[in-house]
């Protein structure tokens, strides 16, 4: 009997023969040297309504300032928490979709959404207001730096500040990132320096000291990467991750190491990112849980989320189960940290999630979760099958799914067709004896195994044990 292992999250190669394997809704986590199998893969979080926003349209922003407080904007409007579960109506956008970015200087929160309507709220006595001024050029994002918000205009290379702690701008204080003549695309702030990111390259700046010209260019720092999706930028582990590009090509997902960028997507992941119309409107997120930092980067026009999980290095996909029974992207447009939770705003409505491994579904909604095994070859000849053992955490029945099923699958001609799935039990409560089992699965010269599940329970699979005879041709 062979133990199949499971090591490789998402890797759905150009050429099926090479690799088929899909990995919804699961992530692998390495486990210690002395264990039976190297790897288990667990399941996503669910989400549980943490709160709902009042008004209409999806969740655009969640900021925690730095007093504490969580703002949040909805469609046009911009809220406060309470902290007593409900939001107080602040100010209106002037628009209604895309991201809207924030930050504060311990003063004033500004929230911009790249136009010249830039709401500003006092943190002291919740005051609203708004930017204004010759020195106000509208931007799309803000971030703070050593005392000042930094902003830049849309469609330029000029990037402009505001006084110490101030709103207040001065309309000559401004400056280009030159060092190429792509406008910048992106911006983010990160260990006190300043990213731009332009569409084919990219400049990094730090504190000058000097009150003319606080920001100069960090010599290292250019280089011959752009972005080419604004809000694909985030910050994670202690560097930034965003989908990149330059004169030769696109579609790759960048971290930045050593003011370098590095890419990280597979050439599997590339191929994917090749088959979307379109990429410019990509989102991303990020946020840690059990140890793992997750940078979450949704396609919004194809429908599609992808995470890099830094830990392992590898990817996975994300998906919400439709009730008409289609996996659509995931449901979180935007994330916080905010009272010892991690929170996501809903895309379409809303709803603001916490993300919880504890919780089985998407606010009571199955969540589909499936994984391809690697190829069985055996030298060219058939092997033929007489039983199929999953090891996987059993006995998880619970209140919600008290007889949670797993469907087994196969397919024979290396991943492009599947057979009618075979239903297993995962095992009712206390049934610690259960063992997901199939037998007399026909033969093949190449059987890829899939197994997929939506039930509402815990779900841990370390790989599993095919029993099989070779044939002699």
């Amino acid at each position: 009997m062979a133990r199949l292992p499971l090591t490789t999250a998402s890797y759905v190669a150009r050429s099926l023969k090479a690799s088929a394997q899909r990995c919804v809704n699961l992530y692998p986590e390495a486990n210690p040297a002395d264990a039976p199998a190297p790897v288990t893969f667990y399941g996503t979080p669910g989400t549980e309504v943490w709160s709902t926003l009042p008004g209409s349209g999806p969740v655009r922003c969640l900021y925690r300032a730095s007093n504490g407080v969580l703002f949040a904007v909805q469609g046009m409007r911009l809220y406060r928490y309470d902290g007593l579960g409900s939001w107080i109506d602040l100010a209106g956008m002037a628009t209604s979709t895309g991201p809207v970015n924030a930050a504060d200087n311990g003063n004033s929160a500004v929230f911009v959404d790249g136009t010249l309507t830039a709401p500003t709220v006092n943190l002291g006595n919740y005051a609203v207001g708004a930017m204004s001024g010759d020195g106000w050029l509208g931007s799309a994002f803000v971030w703070f730096v050593d005392e000042r918000l930094v902003f830049f205009q849309p469609g330029t290379q000029k990037y402009f500040w505001t006084g110490l702690l101030s709103l207040a701008i001065d309309p000559l204080d401004f400056a280009s990132a030159e060092g190429m003549p792509d406008p910048i695309v992106s911006m983010i702030a990160d260990h006190r320096e300043l990213w731009f990111l332009g569409e084919e390259t990219m400049e990094v700046y730090s504190s000058s000291g000097d009150a003319t010209l606080p920001f100069v260019r960090y010599p290292a720092g250019f280089n011959h990467y752009g972005c080419e999706a604004k809000y694909s930028i985030a910050a994670l582990d202690n560097t930034i991750y965003w989908l990149g590009k330059n004169k030769n090509g696109g579609r790759m997902v960048l971290r930045a190491q050593n003011y370098q960028p590095q890419a990280i997507s597979t050439p599997a992941i590339s191929e994917e990112f090749a088959k979307y119309d379109r990429v410019d409107d990509a989102i991303a997120w990020a946020y840690q849980q059990d140890g793992h930092p997750f940078y979450v980067l949704t396609f919004p026009s194809a429908s599609k989320t992808w995470v890099y999980d830094v830990l392992t290095g590898q990817w996975h996909e994300r998906a919400y189960r439709t009730a008409g029974n289609d996996l659509i992207r995931h449901r979180g447009n935007c994330a916080v940290f905010f009272g010892g939770e991690n929170l996501v705003g809903d895309f379409e409505d809303g709803r603001i999630y916490r993300l919880d491994l504890d919780v089985y579904s998407d606010d009571g909604a199955p969540i589909a979760r499936q994984k391809d095994f690697p190829h069985i070859v055996t030298e060219g000849r058939k092997q033929f099958f007489s039983r199929f053992t999953l090891d996987c955490e059993v006995a998880v029945g619970n209140p919600n799914d008290e007889d949670p099923q797993i469907l087994l699958s196969w397919s024979d001609d290396g991943g492009n067709s599947w057979s009618n799935p075979i239903q297993m039990s995962l095992g009712r409560v206390g049934a610690y004896q259960t063992r997901a089992r199939a037998n007399r699965l026909g033969a093949a010269r190449d059987r890829v195994w899939r197994v997929y599940t939506a039930a509402k329970a815990k779900v841990a699979f370390q790989g599993a044990f095919a029993e099989a005879a070779a044939g002699t041709s």
